[in-house]
């Protein structure tokens, strides 16, 4: 059996926070991959990492499933019972390999918020906190536009994308942080060859905590499972669940920005 996923505990410090949200506590899960190379217990493990933080909303951001729709049952049963004030979550490509639309009626059978290009709005403490969901953009499911549509300025504005490499352009939208995974920390990360490819393809943010745009925090997740063969190997590769707890800026972080 692989290492079971951990929980990795970040503080996001954000410029201008709502003082309501000083504490917002998010886990964030990502790239669940159920299927032969994921075992059961291995996403299990993660629900429970993720309920023993007591978090104010879970986040998923896609790849529940592998490539096969014989994986989408096995899914709705292996993440059910994550406790929040809300679970929301957007689809990631391997979900529109298989079935966006049957993946999405599974998490929602859960009684989990799949948010396709639309935002929801969140009551943290008197505070709207605006999730908003980008559908994957790897499968040209996206469309920004429609999801910052009528989100408001006030409190905290997050971003759910799959996919990472546009976090600069969404903090110019406005996002206060942006989650997302795809990336599983290169998954096999071997020193000067793995983050060589990564970036020949685009995937400059690989995995943890980033300043993007002016203002904005990007967190990308190696995720949980598998893909291709049940190993993680190297440096910010390790299975997680992200515990990301948000805090203001320092006073001179927010002048700045």
């Amino acid at each position: 059996m692989p290492p079971p996923p951990v929980a990795a505990a970040t503080d996001v410090h954000i410029p201008g926070l709502d003082p309501r949200h000083d504490g917002l506590r998010i886990a964030h899960l990502s790239d669940v991959h159920v299927g032969r190379f994921t075992p059961r217990a291995h996403v299990r493990a993660a629900v429970e990492v993720a309920n023993a933080a007591r978090p104010d909303v879970v986040v998923m951001t896609g790849d529940y499933v592998s490539w096969s729709r014989q994986e989408i049952p096995m899914a709705e049963e292996q993440l059910a019972g994550l406790r929040a004030r809300r679970v929301l979550a957007v689809l990631g490509n391997h979900d529109y390999f298989t079935s966006g639309r049957f993946v999405t009626a599974a998490l929602e059978r859960n009684g989990y918020e799949v948010l396709k290009n639309r935002h929801s709005v969140v009551d943290v403490d008197g505070a709207p906190l605006s999730v908003i969901g980008i559908d994957d953009p790897i499968t040209r499911h996206d469309d920004t536009d429609a999801a910052f549509a009528g989100v408001g300025r006030a409190g905290t504005r997050v971003v759910l994308t799959h996919y990472p490499s546009d976090a600069g352009e969404l903090a110019g939208r406005g996002a206060d942080l942006v989650l997302s995974g795809h990336t599983h920390g290169g998954q096999i990360n071997v020193p000067r060859i793995t983050y060589r490819i990564m970036d020949r393809i685009g995937l400059r943010y690989r995995r943890g905590l980033y300043d993007v745009g002016e203002r904005g925090r990007l967190y990308v997740t190696p995720g949980v499972g598998f893909v291709g063969m049940r190993l993680r190997a190297g440096h910010g590769t390790a299975a997680e669940v992200a515990i990301l707890t948000l805090r203001a800026a320092p006073a001179a972080d927010a002048a700045a920005a």
